[in-house]
């Protein structure tokens, strides 16, 4: 294979993958726009499980014991504290994907978008002379 042959085709196949980091990107953008609006609170990539139940919010560890083994309860004031931090690092965890989120979609298009500028011309001219 001659050297210009070579260059052609690298050129082709990084204009090929910014295609595809275009294209990421760009469903990355209408998933972060679908997620904005089509949903009170931004939806996690992880469910979290249900902050109502939050004592057993995933069926979770059983209830302490105490001295007698009986199994102590935690108060009235204990169980909303705690539904309030879940609520809470629910809300934080819910902006922190929304950040995420946009940020992969800019960035996947933006790379693909220069890559693609950079390298497609170059193709260009390399296959034309």
């Amino acid at each position: 294979m001659s050297g210009k042959l070579i260059a052609t085709l690298y050129f082709y196949i990084i204009s090929a993958g910014s295609l595809i980091l275009i294209v990421i990107g760009i469903f990355n953008i209408v998933n972060f726009i679908i997620n904005s609006t089509q949903y009170d609170k931004y939806p996690l990539r992880y469910p979290q499980g249900n902050c109502e139940s939050y004592p057993n919010k995933f069926g979770g560890p059983y209830p302490a014991m105490d001295a007698r083994g009986i199994p102590a309860t935690p108060s009235a004031q204990e169980l909303e504290k705690q539904k309030q931090e879940c609520l809470k690092q629910e809300n934080a965890l819910s902006k922190q994907q929304k950040i995420d989120d946009l940020k992969n979609a800019i960035t996947f298009t933006l790379v693909g978008l220069v890559l693609f500028l950079i390298h497609f011309p170059l193709a260009r001219k390399q296959s034309n002379s």
